[in-house]
Protein backbone atom coordinates (compact mmCIF):
# COMPACT_ATOMS: atom_id res chain seq x y z
CA UNK A 1 0.00 0.00 0.00
CA UNK A 2 1.38 3.59 -1.39
CA UNK A 3 0.34 6.29 1.38
CA UNK A 4 0.71 9.89 0.97
CA UNK A 5 0.82 11.87 4.65
CA UNK A 6 -0.50 15.15 3.76
CA UNK A 7 2.14 17.37 5.66
CA UNK A 8 0.78 20.37 8.09
CA UNK A 9 3.14 19.76 10.53
CA UNK A 10 3.45 16.85 12.51
CA UNK A 11 3.52 13.91 10.76
CA UNK A 12 6.89 12.27 10.41
CA UNK A 13 6.39 10.15 13.32
CA UNK A 14 3.79 8.82 11.64
CA UNK A 15 5.63 8.60 8.54
CA UNK A 16 8.30 6.40 10.65
CA UNK A 17 6.05 4.18 12.21
CA UNK A 18 3.95 3.10 9.13
CA UNK A 19 7.75 2.84 7.45
CA UNK A 20 8.47 0.08 10.29
CA UNK A 21 5.36 -1.49 9.81
CA UNK A 22 5.97 -2.01 6.11
CA UNK A 23 4.37 0.59 4.06
CA UNK A 24 5.43 2.74 1.24
CA UNK A 25 4.89 6.16 3.00
CA UNK A 26 5.91 9.64 1.53
CA UNK A 27 5.13 13.08 3.38
CA UNK A 28 3.76 15.10 1.24
CA UNK A 29 3.94 19.08 1.66
CA UNK A 30 3.02 22.43 -0.75
CA UNK A 31 3.65 25.55 1.09
CA UNK A 32 0.99 27.96 0.60
CA UNK A 33 1.89 31.05 -1.32
CA UNK A 34 2.40 34.13 0.79
CA UNK A 35 1.03 36.76 -1.80
CA UNK A 36 -1.72 34.59 -2.32
CA UNK A 37 -2.84 33.70 1.42
CA UNK A 38 -2.38 37.43 2.41
CA UNK A 39 -5.17 38.22 -0.08
CA UNK A 40 -7.22 35.30 0.30
CA UNK A 41 -6.92 36.00 4.31
CA UNK A 42 -7.93 40.02 3.75
CA UNK A 43 -10.85 38.76 1.76
CA UNK A 44 -11.68 36.11 5.32
CA UNK A 45 -11.30 32.98 3.99
CA UNK A 46 -10.05 30.63 5.64
CA UNK A 47 -6.36 29.01 5.02
CA UNK A 48 -4.07 28.17 3.67
CA UNK A 49 -5.71 27.41 0.30
CA UNK A 50 -2.83 28.38 -2.05
CA UNK A 51 -1.17 25.36 -1.80
CA UNK A 52 -4.13 23.01 -3.12
CA UNK A 53 -3.72 22.72 -6.42
CA UNK A 54 -0.16 21.77 -5.86
CA UNK A 55 -0.85 19.62 -3.47
CA UNK A 56 -3.32 18.23 -6.05
CA UNK A 57 -0.34 17.85 -8.91
CA UNK A 58 1.70 16.08 -6.00
CA UNK A 59 -0.55 13.39 -5.12
CA UNK A 60 -1.10 12.43 -9.01
CA UNK A 61 2.26 10.40 -8.68
CA UNK A 62 0.12 7.46 -7.34
CA UNK A 63 -0.78 6.85 -4.24
CA UNK A 64 -3.27 4.28 -2.92
CA UNK A 65 -4.50 6.77 0.27
CA UNK A 66 -3.64 9.70 1.32
CA UNK A 67 -4.25 10.69 4.96
CA UNK A 68 -5.16 14.27 5.60
CA UNK A 69 -4.95 16.16 8.84
CA UNK A 70 -6.81 19.88 7.76
CA UNK A 71 -9.73 19.79 6.43
CA UNK A 72 -8.69 21.99 3.54
CA UNK A 73 -5.85 19.11 2.83
CA UNK A 74 -8.93 16.76 2.68
CA UNK A 75 -10.51 18.66 0.32
CA UNK A 76 -7.24 18.26 -2.05
CA UNK A 77 -7.08 14.89 -1.69
CA UNK A 78 -10.76 14.65 -2.17
CA UNK A 79 -10.10 16.68 -5.79
CA UNK A 80 -7.27 14.08 -6.00
CA UNK A 81 -9.86 11.14 -6.05
CA UNK A 82 -12.01 12.92 -8.91
CA UNK A 83 -9.33 12.92 -10.76
CA UNK A 84 -8.56 8.80 -10.82
CA UNK A 85 -6.93 8.65 -6.96
CA UNK A 86 -7.54 6.37 -4.28
CA UNK A 87 -8.90 6.25 -1.15
CA UNK A 88 -9.41 9.87 1.06
CA UNK A 89 -8.74 9.51 5.11
CA UNK A 90 -9.51 12.28 7.40
CA UNK A 91 -7.84 12.52 10.87
CA UNK A 92 -9.22 15.46 12.60
CA UNK A 93 -6.66 16.95 14.97
CA UNK A 94 -8.53 20.63 16.17
CA UNK A 95 -10.83 20.34 18.64
CA UNK A 96 -13.73 22.40 17.08
CA UNK A 97 -15.64 25.10 18.64
CA UNK A 98 -17.99 27.46 18.04
CA UNK A 99 -15.88 30.39 17.33
CA UNK A 100 -14.14 28.12 14.92
CA UNK A 101 -16.34 26.42 13.12
CA UNK A 102 -17.66 28.85 10.86
CA UNK A 103 -15.14 31.86 11.55
CA UNK A 104 -14.15 32.53 7.90
CA UNK A 105 -15.18 31.54 4.92
CA UNK A 106 -15.65 28.08 3.53
CA UNK A 107 -14.52 26.72 6.75
CA UNK A 108 -17.76 25.18 7.63
CA UNK A 109 -17.88 24.03 4.39
CA UNK A 110 -14.72 22.57 3.84
CA UNK A 111 -15.03 21.08 7.40
CA UNK A 112 -18.44 19.33 6.27
CA UNK A 113 -17.26 17.55 3.56
CA UNK A 114 -13.71 16.01 5.28
CA UNK A 115 -16.29 14.67 7.30
CA UNK A 116 -18.64 13.75 4.88
CA UNK A 117 -16.54 12.76 1.58
CA UNK A 118 -13.67 11.49 2.92
CA UNK A 119 -13.51 7.45 3.54
CA UNK A 120 -12.67 7.20 6.59
CA UNK A 121 -12.55 9.71 9.36
CA UNK A 122 -10.84 9.76 12.74
CA UNK A 123 -10.49 11.79 15.69
CA UNK A 124 -7.08 12.08 17.39
CA UNK A 125 -7.58 12.64 20.89
CA UNK A 126 -11.21 12.00 23.05
CA UNK A 127 -12.06 15.73 23.19
CA UNK A 128 -11.79 15.84 19.51
CA UNK A 129 -14.58 13.07 18.93
CA UNK A 130 -16.80 14.86 21.36
CA UNK A 131 -16.15 18.37 19.92
CA UNK A 132 -16.67 16.24 15.88
CA UNK A 133 -20.53 14.68 17.50
CA UNK A 134 -21.27 18.15 19.02
CA UNK A 135 -20.53 20.46 16.14
CA UNK A 136 -20.89 18.16 12.97
CA UNK A 137 -22.93 15.60 14.03
CA UNK A 138 -20.16 12.65 13.17
CA UNK A 139 -19.02 10.11 15.54
CA UNK A 140 -15.37 9.36 14.38
CA UNK A 141 -13.42 6.44 16.54
CA UNK A 142 -10.12 8.26 18.48
CA UNK A 143 -7.14 6.66 16.43
CA UNK A 144 -3.67 7.79 17.85
CA UNK A 145 -1.83 9.61 15.06
CA UNK A 146 1.41 7.61 16.44
CA UNK A 147 -0.72 3.95 16.15
CA UNK A 148 0.30 2.59 13.04
CA UNK A 149 -1.43 -0.61 13.36
CA UNK A 150 -4.82 1.03 14.32
CA UNK A 151 -3.78 3.59 10.94
CA UNK A 152 -3.42 0.98 8.59
CA UNK A 153 -7.35 -0.31 10.40
CA UNK A 154 -8.31 2.80 9.47
CA UNK A 155 -6.94 2.57 5.98
CA UNK A 156 -8.65 -0.85 5.55
CA UNK A 157 -12.04 0.30 6.71
CA UNK A 158 -11.39 3.02 3.78
CA UNK A 159 -11.78 0.66 1.07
Amino acid sequence: MRIALLDDGGVDALADALRAAGCDVAVVRAPPVAAAEALLSRRGFTGPLSHVPVLVARLRAGFDVAHAFTAVDAAAAQAWRRLGGGRVVFTCRETLDRSGVADRRLRLATLSRAVERSDAVAAASEPVRASLLRWLAVDAPVVDPGDAAAQLRLYAAAG
